[in-house]
């Protein structure tokens, strides 16, 4: 795995002989050791099969479809089951989790062993509570058990939620702890395992859990990432969240991430979804904001528009970006605001969001906004569309002088990619004589 470009796959630098790291998988492992610049993407259960459609042909399907669409490819390579994989008990004897019998006949180790031979990586839920959010066994005082069993049977990923906490959703000193407990049970497996903490569970709609990205006890500490709202559920919450991170940028490093929780994607065939324009300024803004990029949509009925969205190699180039910076808020007028994060190279990639719910109108990168950015004022700059929508009729600007990009109502957006003159605007893997003007 060796660093291509704009484009990064593997380590950022070479870990300390001393951490146990499997080279292959470019995330954080074992207490600390190899940080790496790829962001994690995949696959999560709950938007798409819930509690009640949980099941082993169902979380195949989707591991088949991320293969059949390309998606895998791109780097959509965790599936992880969420909530209700469990039994409604342990196993009397050994107290070991688990899985539902009916739901997983062949159980996962072979499930593990399934996504692992097509090139996939198996990811798995928990809580630090006695139960889970639906009410399945947690690992409360099963820390060491738990992280030994799922290292056992193979799981590549583990999701740790906040539900049915012995003293309350947010007693900062409990949680710390106990989500503490199970990072180091998990480091003592000698397995690597990619750790996310959900302080999500059993928290109020619109809940800042920014105290786990700014606590000396949170952020890369203690996993490789971290919510840092309640769920995501509707376009609503789903701004709460990406305001929430932004300010957060500092605390974000390669290999400990700000989470804003999933993608939703626009199939009305899942519970969750956004319109159109709103997944894609999501699927934008969470590249911007070095997101976690889990797909919480059915694979297998993508639309075209979707799979369209989670497959364009520029904004994803972004989203794994080698400099390995979370991105901000630069500016904002009202409903109107734009979006930056520094990129590799002296790049920065841009996103003009339009929140009004009824009047399209120009979001504009003023001179606040310039003044965030790299750029010598006058100097001039290459600009390039992402999504090519051809709304653009400039293909350079000069820096410093207000950048007016017209934007359509109701979330939509607009993302650019803004290179220094002196180097070539080049977008990745793109040769020069095929790249597209932004001139309609």
């Amino acid at each position: 795995l060796e660093s291509t470009g704009d484009q990064f796959s593997g380590p950022l630098w070479p870990p300390p002989k001393s951490c146990q790291v499997d080279s292959r998988w470019p995330v954080l492992y074992i207490g600390g050791c190899g940080h790496s610049i790829a962001v994690s993407g995949g696959y999560n259960t709950w938007n798409d099969l819930g509690c009640t459609g949980m099941s082993e042909a169902g979380v195949k399907a989707a591991a088949d479809a991320l293969i059949k669409t390309g998606l895998r490819d791109l780097g959509y390579v965790f599936v992880n089951l969420d909530d209700c994989w469990h039994a409604l008990i342990r196993n009397l004897s050994s107290h070991q989790l688990m899985p539902d019998p009916l739901r997983f006949p062949s159980g996962l180790k072979a499930l593990s062993s399934y996504m692992h031979d097509r090139g996939l990586r198996f990811g798995i839920y928990t809580d630090r509570g006695a139960r889970t959010c639906a009410g399945r066994p947690g690992s409360l005082g099963h820390e060491e058990l738990d992280a030994q069993t799922f290292a056992d049977w193979g799981v590549d990923y583990v999701k740790e939620d906040n539900c049915f906490s012995t003293k309350g959703p947010n007693d900062q000193e409990t949680l710390f702890a106990q989500f503490g407990k199970f990072r180091d049970s998990l480091n003592r497996t000698g397995r690597p395992i990619f750790f996310s903490v959900c302080g999500g569970g059993g928290q109020l709609p619109f809940s800042n859990l920014s105290y786990y990205a700014t606590d000396s006890r949170g952020g890369e500490a203690l996993a490789n990432s971290w919510r840092v709202t309640s769920d995501c559920t509707d376009w609503h919450t789903c701004k709460f969240a990406f305001e929430i991170a932004g300010p957060l940028a500092s605390n974000a490093v390669p290999g400990g991430l700000n989470d804003p929780d999933m993608l939703l994607g626009s199939s009305l065939a899942c519970a969750r979804w956004l319109s159109p324009d709103r997944s894609r300024t999501q699927f934008s803004l969470w590249a911007i904001l070095m997101a976690p990029m889990l797909l919480g949509t059915r694979i297998s009925q993508l639309t075209p528009f979707d799979l369209e969205t989670y497959s364009n190699p520029e904004v994803l180039a972004v989203s794994q970006d080698r400099l390995g910076k979370q991105g901000f808020c630069l500016s904002r007028a009202d409903s109107r605001s734009v979006w930056g994060r520094p990129l590799a190279g002296g790049d920065w990639a841009l996103l003009f969001l339009n929140d009004d719910w009824f009047f399209a109108a120009d979001v504009v990168c003023d001179a606040a906004c310039w003044d965030a950015l790299a750029f010598p004022s006058g100097s001039l700059v290459f600009v390039r569309d992402l999504w090519q929508t051809g709304k653009l009729t400039q293909s350079q600007v000069t820096a410093g002088v207000g950048l007016a990009v017209p934007v359509d109502a109701w979330g939509a957006s607009i993302m650019l990619r803004l290179t220094p003159v002196t180097t070539s605007p080049t977008p990745v893997g793109m040769p020069r004589a095929e790249m597209p003007t932004l001139v309609v």
